[in-house]
């Protein structure tokens, strides 16, 4: 294969700015989910938040609670329902669900008893992963194009075709997503499958308005009249088109025969050569065994498109703005027992360090009372500190000079009389007086 690097002339191609609307429940596959830990349903409505912020916002003992949760997957989603007020608080984004989709969040117990331990992951769309506004990559529309156009890499010589198919990311100018379930049905009604297990899936809303550009070397007929005759050889095609506009199937879920084409496959048969037999249809509370991805294609002037863009920034400025003030009082809870944890830490930190200072202090004032006293004296003090009875220092001394611990010479009999003294218990006695002579 040839590495030579081909350079497109834009200013060449036809320039077409659109709008999409879709008429169907898209999926964009990521491969990523929602995880129940990162989310709760609550009234049919999911409520996204960030599990950093919510721990964070626990009291001392709630995240004690949370902590102990860790052990067991179903406690710590538990945890979170049990705490549901602080998770739409803190919510960064919020969807509606289908009530079927809330039952299964809902349901704690099998019909047996057990633990009902589905893990509740729903698979997301494509969106921005700031403002959680979806996105129809423009990858996915190319993608579609070029199965269409018949420019896949199996079909076309070189690259030249596609490079000269420059396609933006489809941004979101009206509309929004939902939660629902994808199930695998049979293409004949009349005919059952196994269907396997239901998909809990995020779509886009039909409805849902989006805006994008093309730019390639085709006319607007010619990619118009290369979408009908794909659509042609396809059962159940809802394909129409008007001068401006035309019909298109983009995403996942959208069957075999509408998948993108990258190795030269006959995409209406399946790898066996068997005619196709099933295919996924989206369920809510509104729509049954509804097809995937149905969009219609429009073409629009530069003066729709500069506005819908300003649109399109004022609803990401005001999202923003929104998630700020929603945001508010829970961060500044956390903000104030933050300055509040370090100010008591700063404050014990200051206490000890004060309590070592005077603990020094005391040290060195001991050391300079110690060093003006005879062996005698720093003897008997010893014997004070040693002592845990809190024997008075007169009584102390006199047992050991009556025990032989210390001599009974006149420099003990004299520090014994002036320590009667100081406590005030002198009297004289035969004793004492016949050594004090």
């Amino acid at each position: 294969m040839s590495n030579t690097t081909i350079i497109v002339n834009r200013d060449s191609l036809h320039h077409y700015k659109l709008k999409i609307t879709t008429l169907s429940p898209l999926h964009i596959g990521t491969g990523e989910v929602y995880e129940p830990t990162d989310y709760i349903i609550d009234k049919n409505v999911l409520h996204h938040f960030d599990p950093i912020l919510f721990f964070k916002s626990l009291d001392s003992a709630d995240k004690e609670k949370f902590d102990k949760s860790l052990q067991d997957y179903m406690q710590m989603i538990d945890f979170y329902k049990s705490k549901r007020a602080i998770a739409i608080a803190i919510a960064n984004f919020k969807c509606s669900t289908s009530k079927k989709v809330q039952g299964a969040y809902d349901k704690r117990k099998n019909k047996n008893n057990t633990k009902n331990k589905n893990q509740l992951h729903i698979e997301k769309t494509f969106k921005n992963p700031n403002t959680f506004r979806p996105i129809i990559p423009g990858s996915s529309i190319k993608g579609m194009l070029e199965t269409a156009l018949e420019i896949y890499p199996e079909k076309v010589k070189g690259n030249e075709q596609r490079q000269n198919l420059i396609i933006s990311d489809a941004l979101l100018l009206k509309g929004s997503v939902e939660i629902g379930y994808a199930n695998r049905k049979h293409r004949d009604p009349n005919k059952s499958s196994n269907n396997g297990i239901p998909q809990i899936i995020e779509v886009i809303k039909p409805k849902s308005e989006f805006i994008f550009t093309i730019s390639c070397d085709k006319t607007f007929d010619d990619i118009k009249k290369s979408l009908k005759n794909y659509h042609s050889k396809r059962s159940n095609s809802r394909y129409r088109d008007t001068a401006d506009s035309f019909s298109a199937r983009v995403g996942k879920n959208v069957g075999m025969d509408y998948i993108v084409n990258v190795e030269n496959v006959d995409t209406l048969k399946n790898s066996y050569k068997k005619p196709l037999a099933t295919h996924f249809l989206y369920e809510n509370d509104t729509l049954k065994d509804e097809q995937f991805g149905w969009v219609t294609i429009e073409r629009i002037d530069d003066e729709i498109y500069t506005e819908s863009l300003q649109q399109i920034q004022n609803q990401e400025t005001e999202y923003f703005k929104e998630l700020e003030k929603s945001q508010y009082s829970i961060k500044q809870k956390i903000q104030q027992k933050k300055e509040t944890t370090l100010r008591l830490q700063k404050e014990k930190e200051e206490r000890l360090l004060a309590e070592q200072r005077e603990k020094e202090e005391k040290a060195k004032k001991r050391e300079e009372e110690l060093s003006k006293l005879s062996p005698l004296e720093k003897q008997l003090e010893e014997m004070v500190e040693n002592d845990k009875a809190n024997t008075p220092k007169s009584t102390l001394l006199h047992k050991a000079i009556e025990n032989g611990d210390l001599k009974k010479d006149l420099e003990s009999l004299e520090l014994l009389k002036k320590i009667l003294i100081d406590e005030k218990k002198w009297k004289k006695t035969k004793i004492i007086n016949v050594h004090l002579k």
